[in-house]
């Protein structure tokens, strides 16, 4: 609620209090309110500072490298989706475990490892967004592999002995002339 400023001149002294105490409650309501606004931004934003979640960092080397069907030595390669419909092709290094039955092993030397990349490359197809290679990096920055996707962010926790608990992309990927 906004104050005018009123003519003191013809106004009594106990109207002149009341308009003055009402005006001092409104700020300090409003005060008060942004200030809680401002805590609750601020404790957001340190909450997900302070996850220990890790991330997807772009790399145009992966993206070449899954582009040209490349094997990245001391990686299994996992797909997740249905085989017809890949949407996201991963390689771990071996020294972490991806124990999930959301993922599907690839055997890189047979005809589905190309398969798989390119059915993902067919993301794209239709939209602004292409696959795109990424380096995967856990919570404390170690690389525990690559990934491949149109998906560009996930959620990646891996425990202390190298097991990754959870990786699991974020986000959808539409096809062709789909809603969005």
């Amino acid at each position: 609620m906004m104050f005018s400023y009123p003519s003191f001149t013809n106004i009594n002294p106990v109207s002149r209090k009341v308009w003055i105490m009402t005006a001092l409650k409104t700020s300090r309501g409003k005060v008060w309110q942004t200030n809680s606004l401002w805590v609750i931004l601020l404790a957001a934003l340190i909450g997900c500072a302070a996850s220990n979640y890790g991330r997807l960092t772009s790399n145009p080397d992966v993206t070449q490298a899954f582009q040209n069907h490349q094997v990245l030595p001391n990686h299994t390669y996992y797909y997740r989706g249905s085989h017809s419909r890949p949407f996201v092709v991963a390689g771990i290094q071996k020294d972490f475990v991806l124990d999930s039955p959301l993922w599907v092993e690839i055997d890189t030397q047979s005809k589905d490892f190309r398969t798989l990349i390119d059915r993902v490359s067919l993301q794209g197809t239709g939209n602004t967004v292409q696959p795109w290679g990424f380096t995967i990096i856990d919570s404390t920055g170690r690389e525990i592999g690559v990934w491949y996707s149109a998906i560009r962010a996930a959620a990646i926790d891996v425990d202390e002995n190298g097991r990754i608990v959870n990786l699991a992309p974020i986000g959808a990927v539409t096809r062709g002339n789909q809603g969005r």
